[in-house]
């Protein structure tokens, strides 16, 4: 079953690399950026120059370890599909990156040993997975002071679960946004984990996102908003689109 399911998605990466898939989803993704980078500021954070050993876990064409590879002693980039290695690797030999390996390698089932790196990062990755197995995986290679951050999609919005079910074609067969029991999972497994919840309200911005000014101040506000409606103590955190994850042993 992990085998055909792992098959399923190197041949979707594959078939689709080279031109964006979820083209139609563009004008959602619009309010992402601001976040994700945000996000990627704080694990780069973590970096230790001299010590990091840092795993990009599933790194697609490679280039957020490409940008970060002066700030880390040595790091790894896995993904299932052979096309984003190859791309990532040509990536990371036009920029002179020595520090830097690709591989293609099943994130859940992987060659490192024990306890081997300080930071994982991933995005939109572990909800293509088998999920225990993945975390458990996660958990084996991570050292026991290190940290894992992740961004995943959320399942527990039904108006965003209702639009993915008409949008079948933008996901592969095997994704699975988390949901309530994901979660819980999750803080089972890594008893220190940290949960930020993200877009709600700020999808009310979508519509505008061609009028750059407005759109803008459209996004501070409603980015504020959902600071205080999705906190994670609060019971409309499950109306977020998404959620970004420090695990932590």
């Amino acid at each position: 079953m992990d085998e055909t399911r792992v098959n399923r998605e190197k041949e979707w990466h594959n078939s689709t690399f080279g031109h964006d898939a979820r083209k139609k989803l563009g004008k959602f993704y619009s309010i992402v950026n601001p976040i994700h980078k945000k996000w990627d500021e704080t694990t780069a954070g973590n970096f230790r120059k001299d010590t990091t050993v840092f795993l990009d876990y599933g790194c697609g064409a490679g280039l957020y370890l490409i940008r970060q590879a002066s700030m880390i002693k040595k790091g790894i980039g896995i993904d299932i599909s052979e096309a984003l290695i190859n791309q990532a690797v040509t990536e990371m030999k036009a920029a002179n990156a020595e520090n830097l390996e690709f591989l293609v390698m099943d994130a859940m089932n992987t060659s490192f040993e024990n306890d081997y790196f300080d930071i994982i990062h991933g995005h939109a990755i572990l909800h293509h997975m088998d999920l225990t197995k993945s975390l458990e995986e996660i958990k084996r290679i991570l050292k026991d002071d290190g940290k894992a951050f992740f961004v995943e999609p959320l399942d527990t919005n039904y108006i965003i679960k209702m639009y993915r079910k008409i949008t079948p074609s933008a996901r592969t067969a095997d994704e699975r946004p988390f949901e309530k029991k994901d979660i819980k999972l999750i803080k089972q497994l890594f008893p220190g984990t940290k949960i930020k919840y993200y877009f709600c309200l700020s999808l009310l911005a979508v519509p505008f996102r061609k009028q750059k000014k407005l759109f803008e101040k459209m996004l501070k506000i409603l980015f504020f908003l959902d600071e205080i409606l999705l906190n994670e103590h609060s019971p409309f955190k499950w109306l977020a689109w998404s959620c970004a994850i420090v695990l932590k042993k």
